[in-house]
């Protein structure tokens, strides 16, 4: 680590902060890196900040809780979607890859849950609109109240946001860029299918038009 009485040394670009670049070493992206490489006379000497992200429109939300003695196990997915139109495509190779690291599902009644993301498959585009799927698992279980009549209403739920990294390749000969960012969204008008009675059952959750998208870079 640089000590303070040190020149500090160049920065690929104003907008990327040392805490963005500080584990690049760590993470590699082989495959992306050989099938998508661009000629280094295309680069340039400054790139965005991890600003350049904004979020394109959201797919279907669903959700499935197993319940048994009134505890649900919750799993589920969403499709999202990424514009990467502000990044540069001088300095950045065309291809980046997402890594969710978690989230909360919040409910109807109140409560929220943190949750860890199974896996997130996609691989976006600079300047481009790219899509991803995430799949998630509540840590823990979940509350379910007893729904004699289907369809279950008594829980439902209401916001997602969940936390992922964005890594991207520069063309230069330097360390790999990471950007955290936090995508919040409503979920708007779920349909529940199934019932919950005396402690048990098996309830599903679809919201077809998730809305208002929140990214913030982190």
């Amino acid at each position: 680590m640089e000590t303070n009485d040190q020149q500090p040394k160049s920065q690929p670009s104003e907008g990327i902060s040392r805490r963005s670049i500080a584990k690049g070493i760590a993470w590699t992206a082989p495959a992306i890196a050989l099938a998508v490489a661009t000629p280094l006379a295309a680069a340039s000497t400054n790139g965005p900040g991890c600003g350049c992200l904004t979020t394109g429109s959201l797919g279907a939300f669903s959700a499935q809780s197993l319940t048994v003695l009134n505890l649900g196990t919750v799993t589920g997915s969403i499709v999202f979607n990424l514009n990467s139109g502000g990044c540069d495509v001088g300095f950045f190779k065309p291809a980046y890859t997402v890594l969710g690291v978690g989230g909360t599902i919040s409910f109807s009644d109140g409560t929220s849950s943190n949750y860890t993301i199974g896996a997130t498959t996609g691989v976006g585009t600079i300047g481009q609109i790219s899509a991803f799927t995430s799949t998630f698992s509540v840590l823990g279980q979940v509350n379910m109240p007893n729904d004699l009549i289907p369809p279950y209403t008594p829980k439902i739920p209401t916001k997602l946001c969940m936390t992922f990294t964005a890594i991207f390749i520069p063309l230069l000969p330097i360390p790999q860029v990471e950007c955290t960012y936090s995508l919040c969204f409503d979920i708007t008008n779920p349909s529940s299918i199934g019932s919950v009675i005396g402690g048990t059952g098996t309830v599903n959750w679809t919201d077809l038009t998730p809305s208002n998208p929140v990214l913030t870079a982190l």
